[in-house]
């Protein structure tokens, strides 16, 4: 969970560095709009392949959980993420978890690749109605992150369900792909 712990910092700090960005153009007078580099491709800035359906020993997916012992005030049950708290899917705290309604359909890059070997978490964040609002790259070997990214577009879930009724909950996917390396740059 610490690459999660950096990735949320990241987050937090990507408006104020695109502010950045802007505000030298602004003092010289241009009035260019700043290049906008999702979480997803500050990795790679370069274009990205198109992707394909995976086969089904091309890619591995597993949800990451939280610890299987209780933690009293658990640092990863919750997250904030642009001053909206999200609780963790399978919270003990919890009357329900959130559950997809159906299977991710995983892609694969298509072309060549410089790397065989790699894996991507994503996070997705979760409504109260069961839409996926968002899902980043926590950290990623480059050539996988768009195809990710594209596995998730449009999944939807039942909502995670506290006391109060449906809340906002939050998820860590890990795709494993060829061998399924840890997460990060891996060569060959």
């Amino acid at each position: 969970m610490n690459c999660s712990k950096s990735a949320l910092t990241a987050l937090a700090i990507l408006p104020v560095a695109a502010a950045a960005v802007a505000a030298p153009a602004q003092a010289q007078g241009r009035t260019e709009q700043p290049q906008v580099i999702h979480l997803a491709q500050a990795a790679t800035v370069k274009k990205e392949a198109a992707t394909r359906p995976a086969r089904p020993q091309e890619v591995r997916v597993r949800v990451l959980l939280l610890s299987k012992k209780p933690r009293k005030n658990d640092p990863d049950e919750y997250v904030e993420i642009e001053d909206v708290r999200y609780i963790h899917f399978r919270s003990p705290n919890l009357k329900s978890p959130a559950r997809p309604l159906s299977e991710p359909k995983l892609r694969y890059p298509t072309g060549e690749l410089a790397q065989k070997n790699g894996a991507v978490i994503v996070q997705l964040l979760i409504a109260e109605d069961g839409r996926v609002t968002r899902s980043d790259v926590v950290c990623g070997a480059p050539p996988f992150e768009k195809s990710a990214l594209e596995s998730v577009q449009g999944l939807k879930f039942t909502p995670a369900v506290a006391r109060e009724g449906p809340v906002k909950s939050y998820m860590l996917v890990e795709f494993g792909y060829g061998k399924g390396y840890p997460c990060g740059r891996i060569s060959g």
